[in-house]
């Protein structure tokens, strides 16, 4: 279910920022135990990605495992969680934005990339729309 006040079929209190680390262990220590933001999902060093939830309501913070290049200060992404992803690309190529291909991550996550008009990277993520067979 969408908010009717949204133009794109965003879920309700699903926007987050997301970091990328280098040492996935230290950041997530900092985060929880520094910081003090719980964590909401965290698939360890071998997935990459863990989630804290941030002192406001529906805002995450996602740490990402960067295991290859440079790592660069600030490299931060907004990212927004859909309802429909398809429906959401639709409508952003209507309106003229580039976006990347849709990746399918099988049973994690299925998202696409774009730029605003400064540069700066969003990621448009939804549940995953692929799933390995049982």
């Amino acid at each position: 279910m969408s908010d009717t006040n949204w133009p794109m079929p965003y879920k309700k209190g699903s926007v987050y920022f997301q970091y990328q680390v280098k040492d996935f262990d230290r950041a997530k220590k900092f985060y929880s135990e520094i910081m003090g933001f719980e964590v909401t999902w965290d698939g360890g060093t071998e997935v990459g990605w863990a989630e804290f939830a941030l002192p406001a309501d529906g805002a995450r913070l996602g740490i990402n495992l960067i295991r290859e290049g440079e790592h660069r200060q600030g490299s931060g992404t907004l990212t927004m969680d859909v309802w429909d992803l398809d429906a959401c690309k639709t409508y952003l190529s209507e309106k003229g934005v580039d976006t990347s291909d849709i990746i399918d991550v099988p049973d994690m996550v299925s998202y696409f990339n774009l730029k605003d008009t400064e540069g700066n990277p969003i990621q448009v993520v939804s549940d995953p729309r692929a799933k390995t067979e049982a």
